[in-house]
């Protein structure tokens, strides 16, 4: 006789011994994780999903050892009806059990904002670039409205490492597209390097520096030969007035003529901004945000 085939496991059950505070089977709490195999086909990527670059030799290898070993760690989905499931987390080993020739996935549904969930999954597996991970802040951003402290507590990240990296979109366009297309592996600490320099020509001549083998070392040496010393027969000029008390007055300026304005109907007019005000409105919000910290 043929063997009996084994069902795969039910979410009825699973969702019957919730109701009842627990696993039916094992006695576990209600909250153990719920493990699912799904077909393929009915789990639908994520478009927010914050990972852009997918090696194709990479993905290759992990098919192969899918094929041969198994997937080890289940995918992270979210019912979204009708037997469908979004991805949250896990496109790499989704693409790679396709490329296997695999019709179904293990998977464990997960509740909370997908964005979140994603950003959070990638964080604790490194799997971001220094612009990925920038690019996913900004989207949390102007989805809900966080301030960098409040982005910083979501995801487990100091509100000064929320900032830096977010410096990083403001790095001329060459830069970015350059580091994208051929110098995905320049690290996160010399972009930053290079963001907290003043000006796109200085900028621009420290990236071609380091696409020459520089170090952040190097970069930083380079950094003080661009930066003038002044003349020793000349009068020290009188000390400026510090950043941080424009940033104050200016932030006191504009707290006087909003004074009785309605939040809502800031919040109705949004869509009246350009890109570069936008970029503008982003730039003051990581100077204060940095200032508060």
């Amino acid at each position: 006789m043929a063997p009996r085939k084994l069902e795969r496991t039910s979410s009825r059950i699973l969702d019957k011994a919730a109701q009842r505070g627990g696993d039916a089977l094992f006695g576990l709490s209600a909250d153990f994780p719920r493990l699912i195999e799904l077909d393929i086909d009915r789990v639908h990527t994520n478009p927010d999903q914050p990972r852009r670059h997918f090696d194709a030799d990479q993905l290759q290898e992990l098919a192969a050892s899918i094929e041969r070993h198994g997937l080890k760690q289940p995918v992270l989905v979210q019912d979204i009806g009708d037997g469908d499931y979004r991805l949250v987390a896990g496109e790499r080993r989704l693409r790679a059990c396709g490329l296997a020739g695999r019709r179904t996935i293990f998977a464990i549904v997960t509740d909370g904002d997908p964005d979140e969930l994603a950003l959070i999954e990638n964080i604790q597996r490194v799997d971001l670039d220094a612009l990925e991970l920038a690019r996913a802040f900004s989207r949390l951003i102007d989805r809900h409205e966080y301030t960098h402290e409040a982005l910083g507590h979501v995801i487990g990240r100091s509100q000064a490492e929320i900032t830096r990296t977010l410096s990083l979109l403001r790095l001329p366009s060459r830069i970015l597209e350059e580091f994208e297309t051929r110098y995905r592996g320049v690290s996160k600490s010399i972009l930053s390097e290079i963001a907290a320099v003043e000006g796109a020509d200085a900028q621009l001549r420290l990236w071609d520096l380091v696409k020459e083998g520089g170090t952040v070392k190097a970069l930083r040496e380079a950094k003080r030969e661009q930066t003038p010393s002044p003349r020793p027969d000349r009068k020290p000029p009188a000390p400026p007035v510090l950043p941080v008390v424009r940033l104050v007055e200016a932030a006191q300026k504009i707290a006087r003529d909003f004074s009785s304005v309605d939040v809502r109907d800031l919040r109705d007019h949004r869509g009246h901004l350009s890109d570069k005000e936008w970029a503008e409105l982003r730039r003051l919000h990581a100077l204060l945000d940095t200032l508060l910290s």
